[in-house]
C-alpha cells in the first residue's frame, strides 16, 4: 500500500526551528528478527548441543547460523597449546573426513559446537609441568581437511597457494565468505559506525547519486535498489572522504575488495544482485571464466574452481529456473542450461528442479563428489 506523506510541510517546520535539511533515504530493509539462540551468540562462543548441528553446503550450521566444532580437552598437551595454539587440536568449519572418522569411532561427543568468529577458544587439560589441571584461552588452527573439503579460496585447485591460504585464514572472514548460505550472522558482524564522519550518510548518498547508482566495478545499475550500492573507501580510512578515495560498489563487489572479506551479505540480496546482473547482461553466455570467479556468490567459488580444473564446460551462475506462468522456481548457484543440470543450495531446491525434469545436486554433494574421487 502506498502512503502519501507531506514531506514538504515537514521540512518547513524543520526550517522554522532553525535546523537544516539532511539527506535521507527510504530505501532500507528492516533486519530479520533473530531467534533466541542466535541472540545469545557472541564472539567468545555460545555452546550448542551436538544434536542441533546440521550441514549446509558442506558447512556446519545450527538454527540458521554458521558454527564451528572444536575439542576443549587438550589432555596433557595443554602447556604446549596455551603457549602456541597451532599445536592444539584443530577447529572444524566443514563436515570433513576427519569428523566422519570421529563419528565412526564414536568420538564425536568430544567436540563442542559454538559460534565463534574471534579464533580464541577456551581449552583445558592436565599440566605436566604443574602436575594439576590447567585451563586458558588458545588461538587454535583450522582443520586442513575442512579447507580441502570446501576448496576454500582454491585450497585444492591452487596447490601453490595452500601455505598462504592457511596462514591468512581468519574465522570472521570465513563466516562472511559463506554468509549467503545462512539466515543469521553473529553479533560481531554488526558494523561499528564510530569510525565514519558524522555526516557520512549524506556524503555517501551524494557520491552514489553522482555515479547514477551504478557499481563502478561490475557496472550494475542499482537505481531501483539503492541500499545495495555502497560507498567504498579505497585506502581503508573511513574518514578520508576525498572523492578520489571513494568508489560506488554493489554489496557483492564491496565485500570482495582487499581487506573487506569480513563483510556479510544476505542470501536474498545476493540473489537479487545476480538476477539484476542477468537482466542487465553483465552475466550471460559470453562471461569469461575470470569474470565468473569475480561475480559468483563466494559460497560457490571453491566448487566453480574445481569444475574449471577438471575441464568442465563454462557454466552460467545465478541461473533462474522459470516455471509455468513465468514464476521463478529457483536460482541456481551454478548451471549448465543446455544439459539441464544445476548445483543448488539445499535439498528443497533440488526437489524443485527435479520436478521440472532438471538434474540437480546440492552444493554439499557436489563438493563431496570431488573429494571422494581421490
Amino acid at each position: 500500500m502506498k502512503l502519501n506523506f507531506p514531506v514538504d510541510q515537514l521540512w518547513n517546520q524543520v526550517r522554522k526551528m532553525g535546523a537544516s535539511e539532511r539527506a535521507y533515504s527510504l530505501d532500507v530493509s528492516p533486519p530479520d528478527p533473530l531467534p533466541d539462540i542466535v541472540n545469545r551468540f557472541n564472539e567468545g562462543g555460545e555452546e550448542i548441543e551436538l544434536k542441533d548441528v546440521e550441514n549446509v553446503g558442506g558447512l556446519l550450521s545450527s538454527h540458521g547460523a554458521q558454527i564451528v566444532l572444536y575439542i576443549p580437552d587438550q589432555g596433557q598437551s595443554i602447556d604446549e597449546v596455551l603457549e602456541d595454539g597451532h599445536r592444539g587440536k584443530k577447529v572444524h568449519v566443514a563436515d570433513c573426513v576427519t569428523l566422519e572418522q570421529m563419528r565412526q569411532r564414536n568420538r564425536f561427543q568430544r567436540y563442542q559446537a559454538i559460534v565463534n568468529t574471534s579464533g580464541d577458544f577456551d581449552v583445558f587439560g592436565f599440566s605436566r609441568t604443574k602436575s594439576k589441571p590447567e585451563e586458558g584461552v588458545a588461538r587454535l588452527r583450522v582443520c586442513i581437511n575442512c579447507l580441502k573439503h570446501l576448496n576454500y579460496k582454491g585450497y585444492v585447485s591452487s596447490p601453490s597457494q595452500q601455505r598462504e591460504i592457511l596462514k591468512q585464514f581468519d574465522l570472521k572472514n570465513f563466516f562472511a565468505h559463506y554468509s549467503s548460505l545462512f539466515r543469521y550472522l553473529p553479533k560481531s558482524f554488526i558494523e561499528k559506525k564510530g569510525h565514519y564522519a558524522d555526516n557520512w550518510k549524506e556524503i555517501s548518498l551524494r557520491y552514489r547519486e553522482r555515479k547514477n547508482f551504478v557499481c563502478e566495478s561490475c557496472g550494475l545499475d542499482l537505481t531501483q535498489h539503492k541500499a545495495l550500492l555502497h560507498t567504498h573507501h579505497i585506502d581503508g580510512n573511513k574518514r578520508n572522504n576525498n572523492e578520489i578515495n571513494l568508489q560506488a560498489l554493489c554489496a557483492d563487489c564491496h565485500r570482495k575488495q582487499p581487506l573487506h572479506d569480513h563483510m556479510y551479505i544476505k542470501q536474498k540480496d545476493m540473489a537479487l544482485i545476480q538476477k539484476l546482473r542477468k537482466q542487465q547482461n553483465i552475466l550471460g553466455d559470453a562471461t569469461s571464466w575470470d569474470d565468473l570467479f569475480a561475480l559468483i556468490d563466494s559460497s560457490f567459488e571453491g566448487l566453480l574452481r574445481l569444475y574449471q580444473k577438471q575441464g568442465s564446460m563454462k557454466p552460467e551462475i545465478g541461473y533462474e529456473i522459470i516455471g509455468s506462468g513465468g514464476k521463478v522456481l529457483a536460482q541456481c548457484g551454478i548451471a549448465w542450461p543446455s544439459a539441464k543440470y544445476a548445483v543448488v543450495r539445499s535439498p528443497e531446491e533440488k526437489k524443485i528442479l527435479e520436478a521440472v525434469t532438471w538434474k540437480a545436486v546440492t552444493l554439499e554433494d557436489a563438493l563431496r563428489g570431488f573429494r571422494d574421487r581421490k
